[in-house]
């Protein structure tokens, strides 16, 4: 996986909850589907350290989980019970 900008880096870290002291480990975050996250959030799934979850979607927010490889690239390991595969 090649090196995360820094916009990549802090989407993946609050998806994981590592941004804001109140937020748990819940490995996903939501994007509207206009705003400017999306774009990060497709190339972190381009990039594979995120994938879509779109059976978890909600009106316009469109749902991203971390994979393993993008929780690794910014110095985190999933537990186990927090580890989200992509289904094929």
């Amino acid at each position: 996986m090649s090196q995360l900008s820094h916009e990549e880096q802090m989407l993946t870290r609050r998806a994981l909850g590592l941004e804001c002291s109140k937020s748990i480990c819940r490995n996903r975050v939501a994007v509207h589907a206009t705003g400017q996250d999306i774009e990060i959030a497709k190339r972190l799934s381009d990039k594979g350290a995120m994938f879509r979850h779109a059976a978890a979607d909600y009106g316009s927010m469109r749902i991203f989980c971390v994979t393993p490889e993008g929780a690794k690239a910014v110095g985190k390991k999933l537990p186990p019970a927090h580890t989200v595969q992509k289904l094929n």
